[in-house]
């Protein structure tokens, strides 16, 4: 026998590991849609930076005699400061104040500070080469109003500070990624996780000993979704372990009722043989009551048959074919004979013109229960049994209809059920006739019962 036992995932397998994997995922692409603004923010704080202290610089050249400093002065500001020239511009009137004119790769404007420039602008630095040499252009933070500053400065340096603060924003946010994940994680496999775990594992519990109520799931006391889960959950095992002990019940009397009925339709069956010789007696008592004992037997007999069908549930496959309906509602009165429908008046109401799809046997079968339940009900005091059929919008609606007294209120509820109580005889005729057709994908259903009779409907749905 192959072993059924389902093992629960590992964790790397699991939704834990999931959830962590998620979880730094999602905060490294929140990190990297931080970041991108971010570095080309510190780039302008960089250059801004530079432009502060250029000016500083202009003000200490400005402040010298005639506005002249000495040649090591000069290479010493421009090393200090990192840049290769400094321009002062006061009054629309330019002035080259340190070091000279040089080849740029690209210029920049720190005055346009609009979020998709600054990126672009960020970008081309962070991946362009690093012995550029580029211009810059902006106003220091303080200074004389209008003054405006030009720059040239190489590349490399504000490069290599870019790619340093990448590193420090990569390393911030994997520490942020995994403490956040961390905390997440904890949260969730409290909250979420570890109980739909248990119920995962009660669920393959269950599966392997669903009578065994001591692995009934455990339910808290929670208002969200788990704890409606856990109830539910909870509540469809109770249901389905109840289900599952009257199935075993059913299907041990079943095989009793089964094999009962078998042997008792043998010993009806020599019965009647006895109550057929009994019928040719010369006494003219006994050949009058032979009818009527040969009558119950023949209803035993039914019985019998009827169990026996039921309990195997061996309902052949449908064989549809198209037929015309009045002639099978004719041979349903045939079947019947004088002896079921003499006090009855039979009428067929079908018109010649409808052709229906469906299984002619089991249809007569269903015909024949509902006419048979008909003429038994209306026996003694004698009625009429109607039958017609209309085009409903879904398909062929036929109606059987009596003008018996009406079936009884506490009856009406089980009339569908097998051995239902209150039902006459053993209700299978019912519940036989509804399982065929359902089985044609319609219906069988008690329209209306009372003082002026009981109408009983078949659907049958259209087919291509």
């Amino acid at each position: 026998m192959a072993d059924s036992r389902i093992d629960m995932p590992g964790f790397w397998r699991g939704l834990s590991a999931r959830l962590v994997v998620l979880t730094i995922v999602f905060v490294m692409v929140a990190e990297v849609l931080i970041f991108v603004p971010s570095i080309s923010r510190f780039r302008v704080d960089y250059l801004s930076e530079k432009i502060d202290a250029a000016y500083q610089a202009t003000l200490t050249i400005r402040a010298a005699p005639d506005g002249q400093i000495t040649p090591e002065l000069e290479a010493e500001l421009l090393d200090y400061m990192g840049v290769q020239s400094i321009g002062l511009k006061l009054e629309s009137v330019s002035y080259l104040m340190l070091g000279r004119p040089q080849m740029v790769e690209a210029s920049y404007d720190l005055s346009d500070e609009s979020i998709p420039v600054l990126i672009i602008d960020a970008v081309k630095t962070l991946f362009g080469p690093d012995d550029a040499i580029i211009r810059v252009f902006g106003t220091p933070s303080r200074g004389t109003q209008g003054a405006w500053i030009e720059l040239t400065v190489p590349s490399g340096p504000l490069k290599a500070a870019m790619i340093d603060f990448s590193w420090r924003i990569l390393a911030l946010s994997i520490f942020i990624s995994v403490i956040t994940a961390g905390l997440v994680f904890l949260a969730l496999q409290r909250m979420m996780v570890r109980p739909v775990q248990r119920m995962t594992e009660n669920l393959i519990s269950f599966r392997e000993a669903p009578e065994d109520m001591t692995r009934s799931i455990e339910v808290t006391r929670r208002s969200d979704e788990i704890g409606i889960a856990q109830r539910e959950l909870a509540e469809m095992e109770r249901g389905l372990r109840q289900a599952l002990r009257q199935r075993t019940r059913l299907a041990a009397v079943g095989a009793a009722v089964s094999k009962i009925s078998h042997d008792l339709r043998n010993i009806l069956a020599t019965a009647a043989l006895v109550s057929d010789r009994l019928s040719m007696s010369e006494d003219p008592e006994v050949r009058r009551q032979a009818p009527v004992v040969l009558a119950s037997i023949d209803q035993a007999v039914k019985l019998c048959q009827d169990t026996l069908r039921f309990a195997r549930a061996d309902e052949p496959d449908l064989s549809l074919t198209r037929f015309e309906l009045a002639p099978l509602a004719d041979d349903v009165a045939n079947a019947l004979g004088e002896s079921d429908l003499a006090p009855v008046n039979w009428e067929n109401d079908i018109d010649a013109s409808v052709v229906i799809l469906a299984d002619r046997d089991q249809l007569f079968r269903i015909l024949l229960n509902l006419v048979r339940n008909a003429a038994q009900a209306m026996k003694d005091k004698g009625g009429s049994i109607r039958v017609s059929a209309e085009r409903g919008e879904d398909g062929t609606l036929i109606d059987v209809h009596d003008s018996g007294s009406g079936i009884p209120q506490r009856v009406r509820e089980q009339l569908f059920e097998a051995f239902s109580e209150g039902a006459q005889g053993t209700g299978l005729g019912l519940a036989i006739a509804r399982e065929l057709a359902r089985a044609h994908g319609g219906d069988l259903e008690l329209v209306s019962s009372g003082e002026n009779g009981t109408c009983f409907r078949i659907s049958l749905p259209d087919r291509a």
